[in-house]
């Protein structure tokens, strides 16, 4: 297999591709376009026309760094209710 090389481009990815790589419908990656919290290049030969998006991976390490989560929130630590009876009804 021959070396990678640093100026050669990388394939980008379909949004088929990125909907199994998610698992979830193309529907959903072509909304996450839209609202452009995923970037991607529309390649349809007609503007026009029905859209076909590749999206980069430079694109999809940008997504994927605006979605995670570093670390689960801290639980709230319980508080226990202290016993604090009043007797009303002296003996």
């Amino acid at each position: 297999m021959p070396p990678a090389d640093a100026t050669a481009p990388t394939r980008g990815l379909t949004t088929e591709e990125v909907a199994a790589r998610y698992r979830v419908g193309p529907d959903k990656v072509r909304a996450w376009i839209k609202s452009g919290a995923l970037r991607a290049i529309n390649t349809a030969d007609v503007a026009c026309g029905k859209p076909r998006f590749v999206v980069t991976p430079e694109a999809l390490t940008a997504f994927e760094a605006a979605r995670s989560v570093e670390a689960p929130p801290p639980q709230p630590k319980r508080r226990r209710r202290v016993a604090n009876e009043v007797d009303f009804f002296p003996d």
